[in-house]
């Protein structure tokens, strides 16, 4: 399947944090990436009629077009826009661009551009071309949908696939293989495919080797079903947070190893309200690494791109209303919104018989424990009571819970907090 439903648009809902609009003219905006001048390179995916581009946007709002013209199409089936989704900036002063209407990586040198003085490039001036979807299909795998991609040291490119819900490695010589792969999941409702696309949507390349990618999910959206894969150099794909909903895009802070991810939406299912990404469903969620979650920035409509720049800043795009948002000091943002629950831990941790959950709350709230396995199925609840604010502790027994990787979640009025517990 594809991957965004871009036509569920609405207005901007006002976000818990304060927000500069940047630029607001740009033709669908799905990626985002800042270079070391503090400049945004957004990708356009455009309305539908080839107009699909990559600018680069100042501080100062000014757009500079850099490659137009690129193939974008209105997906009648699907009843989406798609067209070019994300760029990589690739040795030699190249750039690479994701193109889903095409299923194609398509790479252009940009050696003696001028952003705001160079004529921008067009789709024949590609020095190269990935058909990554012609690989696709020739392995079997009946969709394609290139969406993001990340190097490795030894300058091979890797791509998530997002319709063949697959990672494609391409050598520096062309050579392309399937990297790793990412399993659909069965789907709990009585409507729907039987089997939940994963939907692979960004990479980027974790410190030390591998991959982070996180992951959309196809249809029917279910709120928790996201996560985040951590893929070694190997391609081995095991799992780095989950509990997460459509995730679109992440961006990692060098300086303190926390992942903020891009909740896309929540897909509403009530039949009574009509279907779609509900407006001001749209959130950032921080991970730290010892796998608590906490929610930093909510309360706006669809995005589909982030970034984060060396200040702590960050940069979403608005698809409805082709803006490009930016927060300040994002990286300190706990200090601006209250979270849903503060120093969550759990001790010991792997667990065998018992643990101890600690947690603060910065205000009274009914609580709620939960606990997940792998899959995302819920194997434990229990209803907490309303608690005040401050610490407070509690106990989870695994009982009958077989080994391998679980998620504590602690849900309050406020929203949840995660933390990745293993049982022995």
């Amino acid at each position: 399947m594809r991957t965004l439903l871009f036509t569920f648009l609405s207005l901007l809902c006002i976000s818990a944090n304060a927000q500069t609009i940047i630029a607001d003219s740009l033709r669908v905006p799905v990626g985002v990436g800042i270079d070391v001048q503090g400049r945004a390179w957004v990708v356009e995916s455009g309305y539908g009629f080839n107009d699909g581009a990559v600018s680069l946007v100042q501080g100062n709002g000014d757009i500079w077009p850099v490659v137009v013209g690129l193939p974008s199409l209105f997906d009648t089936v699907n009843q989406e826009g798609v067209g070019p989704w994300h760029t990589l900036e690739l040795p030699g002063n190249r750039l690479a661009i994701t193109e889903g209407a095409t299923g194609q990586v398509l790479i252009f040198d940009l050696s003696g551009f001028t952003p705001g003085i160079s004529a921008p490039q067009t789709l024949v001036e590609a020095v190269a071309t990935l058909n990554i979807a012609e690989f696709v299909l020739g392995q079997g795998i009946p969709e394609s949908d290139p969406y993001s991609m990340a190097l490795d040291e030894f300058s091979n490119l890797y791509v998530a696939d997002a319709a063949a819900n697959a990672i494609i490695k391409v050598t520096p010589v062309g050579q392309m293989s399937i990297f790793a792969t990412f399993p659909s999941t069965p789907n709990p409702l009585p409507f729907g495919p039987p089997m939940v696309d994963a939907v692979p949507t960004r990479i980027i390349s974790k410190p030390g080797g591998g991959f982070y990618v996180c992951q959309l999910t196809g249809f029917p959206f279910l709120d928790g079903s996201a996560q985040i894969f951590l893929v070694d150099a190997t391609g081995t794909v095991s799992t780095y947070a989950w509990g997460l909903t459509t995730l679109t895009d992440m961006a990692l802070d060098a300086a303190t190893g926390d992942l903020y991810v891009l909740q896309f939406g929540h897909f509403e299912l009530d039949p009574n309200l009509p279907p779609g990404f509900a407006p001001g469903s749209a959130r950032v969620t921080r991970i730290k690494p010892n796998g608590t979650q906490e929610v930093v920035l909510e309360n706006f409509d669809p995005s589909a791109g982030l970034a984060l720049d060396a200040h702590g800043n960050l940069y979403i795009t608005q698809i409805a209303t082709g803006e490009l948002l930016k927060w300040d000091n994002i990286t300190t943002a706990s200090h601006e919104l209250k979270a849903a629950v503060n120093d969550l831990s759990i001790a010991p941790n792997p667990v065998a018989t018992q643990t101890r959950i600690s947690f603060s709350l910065p205000d009274v709230s009914d609580v709620q424990l939960r606990v997940l396995n792998a899959q995302g199925q819920l194997v434990y609840t229990q209803n907490l009571g309303r608690l005040p604010e401050g610490a407070h502790q509690t106990e989870w027994l695994p009982g009958a819970c077989p080994s391998g990787a679980y998620q504590l979640e602690i849900i309050t009025e406020r929203g949840r907090a995660a933390h990745m517990l293993v049982r022995m």
